[in-house]
C-alpha cells in the first residue's frame, strides 16, 4: 500500500510557533494560513476533524496550537476538541465560529479550550487572540510547578 503524502508545511522555516488550522472552508483556511504566516507561524491545515486527528497524532510533539471551525461536517469542532483532548488532555485549542451556544462555548472553556476567535475573522482580532493564548501558554509553563 502506498504511503500517505506528508501534510503541507506553510512557512517551514519560520520562527514562530507550529499551529494547525482546522476548517472545511478552503477560503477561511487560506486567509488564516496567510495571515499567521506573514507573522513567522509554521502552519499545518486540515480539512475535517478527521484529517485533524490524523494529524495531531503525527506532530503531536511539534504543534503548539489547534485553530478549528465549530461547524464542519461529520465532526464538529466540540467532538474534535474532545478527541484531541484523549490524545493530549493538555492540547491547546481555539475555537473559531460565526455561531456557537453559550453553554456550549462554556463548557468547552471549563473542560480546558484556550479561545474563541469570533467570524467573521479580521486580521487584527486573529494575530491578537493567537498571540494572547500563545503567550498565557507559556506563562502557564513559567508558573507551573514542576512535577518532576
Amino acid at each position: 500500500m502506498p504511503e500517505e503524502p506528508k501534510p503541507r508545511i506553510a512557512n517551514p522555516d519560520g520562527r514562530g510557533e507550529f499551529i494547525m488550522i482546522v476548517d472545511d472552508d478552503p477560503l477561511v483556511t487560506l486567509l488564516v494560513e496567510r495571515v499567521l504566516t506573514t507573522q513567522g507561524y509554521r502552519i499545518i491545515t486540515a480539512a475535517d476533524g478527521f484529517k485533524a486527528i490524523e494529524i495531531y497524532k503525527k506532530y503531536l510533539d511539534v504543534i503548539q496550537l489547534v485553530i478549528t471551525d465549530f461547524k464542519m461536517p461529520g465532526m464538529d469542532g466540540m467532538a474534535l476538541f474532545n478527541e484531541l483532548r484523549a490524545i493530549n488532555p493538555q492540547v491547546p485549542v481555539a475555537l473559531t465560529s460565526g455561531f456557537v451556544e453559550d453553554d456550549q462555548l462554556g463548557a468547552m472553556m471549563a473542560n480546558g479550550l484556550r479561545g474563541f476567535i469570533p467570524k467573521p475573522l479580521t486580521q487584527q482580532k486573529l494575530l491578537e487572540k493567537v498571540r494572547s493564548i500563545l503567550d498565557g501558554l507559556q506563562s502557564d509553563t513559567r508558573t507551573r510547578p514542576d512535577r518532576g
